[in-house]
């Protein structure tokens, strides 16, 4: 098995192979995902093919961004949002349960979301974060939160609505999350 930075490298090389492997390696994780967006089980298929064939025609992935896994999950994400996007308008799909071969359960998509959302927190300024992860993971009041750092109210306040605003943007690819 080779690591998935070895197989974009032969993939950018046009190895068809290095392809086949990447696809048996992460097309699961693809599908859960655009399952998890999309529901519908036809525009599911449509977004992992989509995908692949980004990673084959493009071939941008860039190892400075970080890992494989991360970057095919933020390509599904934009290419599941587009079919979303497309599909408006036209009747709203059937949602019939369909396994995928391998996909990941709910507990492994959990996990992906919590990921998601900790990078999120991650590129916060950290007086931002703090005051959320006071109000949202210890559920402080506002006025609790003043209290325990020492701040003005208006300052939290401030702080907390810089901070959902910075969340917002940097989860933007969740259909879930407006603009």
């Amino acid at each position: 098995m080779h690591a998935d930075e070895d197989l974009m490298q032969r993939i950018a090389a046009g190895d068809a192979d290095a392809l086949r492997e990447l696809y048996e390696r992460h097309a699961p994780r693809v599908a859960a995902i655009a399952r998890h967006l999309c529901r519908d089980p036809e525009m599911v298929k449509d977004v992992v093919q989509d995908v692949f064939l980004r990673v084959w025609r493009t071939r941008s992935y860039n190892a400075a961004l970080g890992p494989v896994s991360h970057w095919m999950a933020v390509v599904t994400r934009h290419i599941a949002v587009d079919h979303l996007r497309k599909a408006k308008g036209h009747a709203p799909p059937l949602h019939l349960d369909v396994e995928l071969h391998g996909a990941l359960d709910a507990r492994a998509e959990s996990a992906l979301v919590r990921a998601d959302l900790a990078r999120a927190l991650r590129h916060l300024r950290p007086e931002e974060r703090e005051v959320l992860v006071l109000a949202y993971a210890h559920h402080l009041t506002l006025r609790e939160i003043a209290e325990r750092l020492g701040l003005p109210l208006g300052t939290v306040k401030t702080r907390l609505h810089r901070g959902l605003r910075g969340l917002r943007r940097q989860l933007s690819d969740y259909p879930e999350v407006e603009p």
